[in-house]
């Protein structure tokens, strides 16, 4: 009986090791996908309303249903700082900061740091454009965690639910 109730935790927590790997791969998807509505909706704001970057984030801030609105709120409550720091710099901040926390990998952040040399100091046209060059690479971005998502989910899924059973048999 003990040995079925170890061999049944061995292979239970090698299953939520593969399933927290897998996780993380899906909550990058969905953090690209939310990023990739943000920058929409900034270039909807900034197009139609020409509404401030301030209230733009404070918008986006609001959007708890989001999962990104971990990197905004931050943001929002630089800005309330006056402390003499750029925009550029309080976006990067948050980007760097909290941009893992929420799913996004290096490199994605590197390019939502990209953008932030160009919003809030030039024309609107340049801001506009500016986005759209970063919409095409976090696409691209989330195309490829997407296709990880599906192959390399499923492996550490699978491999560490078959390493599971495979110590409970070296064990037994």
């Amino acid at each position: 009986m003990l040995k079925i109730l170890g061999a049944l935790l061995v292979i239970g927590s090698f299953t939520g090791i593969g399933m927290t790997q897998r996780q993380q791969f899906r909550r990058r998807v969905i953090a690209l996908g939310d990023m990739l509505s943000a920058l929409d909706m900034i270039s909807a704001e900034l197009s139609f309303h020409l509404t401030s970057i301030p209230d733009i984030v404070a918008k986006l801030a609001a959007d708890t249903r989001s999962s990104i609105c971990g990197l905004f709120q931050p943001m929002q409550q630089l800005m309330r700082q006056d402390d003499n720091l750029s925009m550029t710099f309080k976006w990067m901040k948050s980007m760097r900061e909290y941009g893992a926390s929420v799913g996004l990998t290096q490199d994605d952040v590197v390019i939502l740091c990209d953008l932030a040399e160009f919003i809030g100091k030039y024309d609107v046209q340049a801001q506009l454009n500016s986005i759209a060059y970063a919409k095409a690479r976090l696409t691209k971005q989330l195309d490829i965690a997407s296709m990880e998502m599906k192959s390399k989910g499923n492996v550490y899924r699978t491999c560490c639910v078959a390493a599971g059973i495979l110590l409970v048999l070296v064990l037994i």
